[in-house]
């Protein structure tokens, strides 16, 4: 009896072992890419946020190495902009501007830095001669408008954008255009005295 119970015991530990296929599949580390760049782009945004900003250069350039070229990327980028805007070197903020416009073209927000960072290196001029004369990108009418705003042309930028709003009524960005023009059209409402 003793025999076989010690070959049950036997059989039962050995069933209970993972065959070796799967013991090799226990063992494997998933490195998801998109994951650690959000990791590093949050920590950068906690550094900016700290003003640690050398720091959160490192980290959004992390994330951009990790994950390049998705629409997530531009975000990297932007944050990154706005760093390099913030210890004062726009002509860096300009290239990772423009490289989030490329990656995600529908973000309104890209191009009003864009336009600021413009201003900043007192290049308006420059580009607005530059995108009046991509007629083929319906896009560049949102440059020239906001360029025109940073000239402190008000009703020749709202102008564009109001023009870019009925060419393309269908676009994501259009809603984000629209409602910068509400906002900067919006009149106070009277006082009333019967109040």
């Amino acid at each position: 009896m003793n025999i076989f119970l010690k070959i049950i015991f036997i059989l039962i530990c050995i069933l209970q072992l993972p065959p070796a296929a799967n013991a090799a599949r226990w063992n494997e580390f998933v490195i998801d890419a998109e994951r650690n760049a959000n990791n590093h782009n949050n920590l950068g945004v906690i550094y900016m946020q700290d003003r640690y900003y050398a720091a959160a250069i490192k980290e959004f350039q992390m994330a951009v190495l990790i994950n390049p070229d998705t629409q997530a990327t531009a975000t990297y980028y932007a944050n990154l902009g706005t760093v390099y805007m913030k210890i004062g070197y726009p002509a860096l903020a300009q290239d990772v501007l423009e490289r989030a416009i490329k990656l995600n073209p529908q973000n309104f927000s890209y191009y009003q830095d864009l336009a600021v960072v413009y201003a900043k290196q007192k290049i308006l001029p420059l580009k607005l001669k530059q995108y009046a004369k991509d007629t083929k990108n319906p896009l560049s009418t949102i440059m020239v408008g906001l360029i025109k705003l940073q000239q402190g042309k008000t009703e020749e930028g709202l102008s564009n954008l109001q023009e870019f709003c009925f060419l393309e009524p269908d676009l994501i960005i259009t809603k984000g255009v629209q409602d910068f023009i509400d906002q900067k059209t919006k009149k106070p409402a009277p006082i009333s005295r019967f109040r």
